[in-house]
């Protein structure tokens, strides 16, 4: 007796014979591989893993560190940091992912998936896709060039968000130390031409951009939530970064806490570090220096309006050359992270975005701390200025500005100076005095 075959299952046998014809028939004209197409269904390809160290040998010391920017060296001082972390996080998003395909299959089929074929990928892999994606990489290059699957890439780049995140080595806070902070006036007072010794840090904001946040995002609620997002300044959505830098160009504070609509005075005064400064953080004599989207508090100088010439206007001038620092840091910081150049791909979210710029500049002072002691920043590779051009949304130029000996993003830095186009009380209160 003849077994029954069900009707579905005979039109997946032809379908799949008559794929397979196609495929050979593509072959014998064409002389094409028939491997692509199988389609997603068919047996999984061969995929050859490279290690760190062998791109290394491939690239040598200069493309290295223009690919990941940063030496080799550093890249292993780095992984001996945030190694076992990078494995820590790997795995747990990886036994996620597959719990959740296991359970649907378990109730579908009753079938496990297996394990992956080539084994484990290595932490020091997983770190040199996340370099390779923060510098403004293709992810698909990225897999091709590791021999890993899009979604190990993305895996890695998260693990790696939060291995930096989460370690102590990297934690970027304004110093209690009196000694400390004394330290950093040092270094301004040996850049100033003038000699000034209380300048404690350069402050300044800049613009995080992203695509129109979704509904769905978490904060973000509805259409009045999504314009908190929009700087109507620069014309994109985006986050308000505030952060402070030493005279090198490391961070010593940063906060994101605010849309991009937010003024830099209101985003600053939400911060963690506004609040320290109120209680008195900083050492008797030493300030901050910010610009004119700031007030003038007994702990932050800004600079003087409305003058053109005399000790104001001279004052002002001494005080830009110290206050440039920071946008030299932002400088220094897009640059690197070509990332930051464009918007942030539209699958990331907004708290996954705060989390992967902490990150950034946290691997910003690491390379300045290890020995890349240097404000020079490698050009992009031209892959990766093809990808950062090609942004579906556009790109950020980096251009000369006088007094600054790297190239800034003009186009995302300042965002929230709403205060410059209202008088300042200080210029107010001296009209009424005279």
């Amino acid at each position: 007796m003849s077994s029954f075959i069900p009707p579905l299952q005979v039109e997946l046998i032809v379908a799949g014979a008559v794929g397979q014809a196609v495929a050979c028939l593509y072959e014998s004209i064409f002389g094409l591989d028939n491997s692509y197409l199988i389609g997603s269904h068919g047996p999984p390809r061969p995929q050859k893993r490279r290690t760190v160290q062998e791109i290394f040998h491939c690239l040598g010391l200069t493309y290295f560190r223009r690919a990941y920017r940063m030496t080799f060296e550093s890249f292993m001082v780095l992984h001996d940091k945030i190694g076992h972390l990078i494995k820590f996080y790997a795995k747990q998003q990886i036994y996620a992912g597959r719990k959740k395909i296991r359970r649907g299959l378990q109730v579908q089929h009753g079938i496990v998936p297996p394990p992956p074929p080539n084994g484990s990928i290595l932490s020091t892999s997983r770190l040199g896709c996340a370099l390779r994606y923060f510098a403004g990489g293709d992810p698909t290059d990225i897999m091709v060039n590791y021999g890993i699957g899009f979604t190990d890439v993305l895996v890695s780049v998260w693990s790696v968000v939060m291995a930096v995140n989460w370690s102590p080595d990297f934690y970027i806070c304004y110093p209690d130390s009196e000694i400390k902070q004394k330290e950093i006036a040092q270094e301004f007072f040996n850049a100033s031409s003038v000699g000034f010794d209380n300048c404690a840090g350069a402050i300044d904001g800049i613009l995080i951009w992203t695509h129109m946040p979704s509904s769905n995002d978490e904060g973000v609620g509805d259409d009045i939530g999504r314009k908190s997002f929009l700087c109507a300044r620069k014309g994109k959505f985006g986050l308000n970064m505030q952060a402070v830098s030493d005279c090198r160009g490391r961070f010593l504070d940063m906060s994101i806490k605010c849309g991009g609509s937010s003024s830099d005075c209101l985003a600053f005064e939400s911060s963690r570090l506004h609040r320290r400064l109120e209680r008195g953080v900083l050492a008797s004599g030493l300030v901050l220096f910010g610009d004119n989207a700031y007030i003038n508090t007994p702990f932050m100088a800004t600079p003087f309006t409305n003058v053109s010439q005399g000790s104001k206007d001279d004052y002002n001038f001494y005080h830009s050359q110290l206050r440039i620092r920071v946008e030299c840091a932002f400088g220094m910081f897009v640059k690197r992270w070509g990332i930051l150049r464009a918007a942030m791909p539209s699958g990331i979210t907004i708290k996954k975005t705060v989390a992967m710029v902490n990150a950034l500049a946290k691997l910003h002072n690491f390379c300045i701390d290890c020995v890349d002691r240097t404000s020079f920043v490698e050009d992009s590779s031209s892959e990766d200025l093809s990808n950062i051009v090609n942004s579906d949304l556009g790109h950020v130029m980096l251009e000369d500005v006088n007094g600054c000996d790297v190239q800034l993003p003009l186009q995302i830095m300042d965002p929230g100076h709403h205060l410059m186009i209202f008088p300042r009380l200080r210029g107010v209160a001296s009209r009424v005095m005279r």
